[in-house]
């Protein structure tokens, strides 16, 4: 008997699960890297709080399920690592704790751990801490504020209005597009600098680690109801294009293999909808930022088009094999001849 090994269902090119989320991590880098130079070195101790926070609450999530700890899943680590990307450099440790917590120990866990899990876990998380922490969440420091890595009653730093509040508020940002393409606005301490997210993506699509085609969808999403619907001006769309999570979203979260539909079809669906919503939730909700709420939306709703995937696959193979009866030469004799052939 032959015995094949297969990658997990969600793993959907010849990189493995630990070579997949360590292409993940290592596109990452570079956005602490720039954290760091804007805020200081607690944009560091954030993510390894969120890493290490991570990676103890899958293991005994495991324990406690009568599981053995997998040591060469990375997956956890990568929500950890993105949950304080997400968050401003002045966010309390509790917060990003909490935050991973109920992304793994909620989001991902009960569902069966990797692969399984329904929703993405950094994106209930990051839900779960806006809910709860509005006021923290959204108050971001102003770039070069230097953080000191422990906050106290007496702590004081320059809080700015990010690009986002600022579309929120009716009005155009105060900052330059160059600004904000460069990242000196105040955001999410790993989203702000566009230039940075497109490299990291152009490294993930080179890796094979994200389907270019559903960023590209999501963004079209995105920037046809911006267009259609600016907010406040003509060059409103740039700006809502450029900040907030939005473009984290498109390159780190609506990539995420366990979420998002399995075909080409479906993704680029699932990619434009989820674009669409995201603005649409910016337009009428009640938080400054929303992509995250979109994205747990259309989570809940992959069953569905991989089902549609898969009946416009059988569709396919059924009218390839018609095709071929009607020439005269059906597929088990097709397939005979070249088998006699070699």
């Amino acid at each position: 008997m032959t015995v094949y090994t297969q990658n997990p269902p969600h793993i959907r090119s010849r990189e493995s699960n630990a070579s997949l989320m360590l292409s993940v991590i290592v596109a990452m880098l570079p956005l602490y890297a720039i954290a760091t130079y804007f805020y200081g070195p607690r944009a560091v101790l954030l993510g390894l709080t969120g890493a290490l926070s991570a990676g103890v609450t899958d293991a005994l999530c495991m324990y406690l399920g009568g599981r053995v700890p997998n040591l060469r899943d990375f997956s956890s680590i990568v929500t950890g690592l993105m949950i304080p990307l997400l968050l401003p450099a002045t966010v309390r440790y509790n917060i990003v704790i909490v935050a991973v917590l109920f992304g793994i120990a909620v989001a991902k866990q009960p569902f069966g751990g990797v692969g399984e899990n329904i929703f993405n876990p950094a994106a209930a998380g990051m839900a779960f801490a806006i809910v709860c922490w509005p006021a923290d969440v959204f108050s971001y420091p102003v770039p070069f504020e230097r953080i000191p890595l422990f906050l106290t009653a007496d702590t004081v730093f320059r809080v700015g209005t990010s690009p986002a509040k600022a579309l929120a508020l009716g009005g155009l940002p105060a900052n330059t597009l160059i600004d904000t393409l460069m990242g000196n606005v105040p955001g999410p301490m790993g989203c702000t600098s566009v230039l940075v997210l497109f490299t990291c993506l152009l490294f993930l699509a080179v890796r094979r680690a994200v389907h270019v085609r559903a960023t590209l969808a999501f963004l079209a999403g995105a920037a046809a109801l911006a267009v259609l619907t600016p907010r406040a001006g003509g060059r409103a769309a740039l700006y809502e294009m450029m900040c907030g999570m939005l473009p984290f979203a498109a390159v780190f979260m609506i990539n995420d293999p366990v979420t998002s539909p399995k075909r080409s079809l479906p993704m680029l669906v699932y990619g434009a909808t989820t674009g669409v919503i995201s603005i649409l939730f910016r337009h009428l909700g009640s938080y400054e930022e929303s992509v995250i709420f979109a994205i747990l939306v259309m989570n809940s709703a992959v069953w569905m088009l991989d089902l549609w995937g898969e009946h416009l696959a059988r569709e396919r193979r059924r009218e390839k094999h018609d095709a071929g009866t009607r020439a005269g030469v059906p597929a088990a004799s097709r397939k005979n001849v070249r088998h006699s052939q070699k």
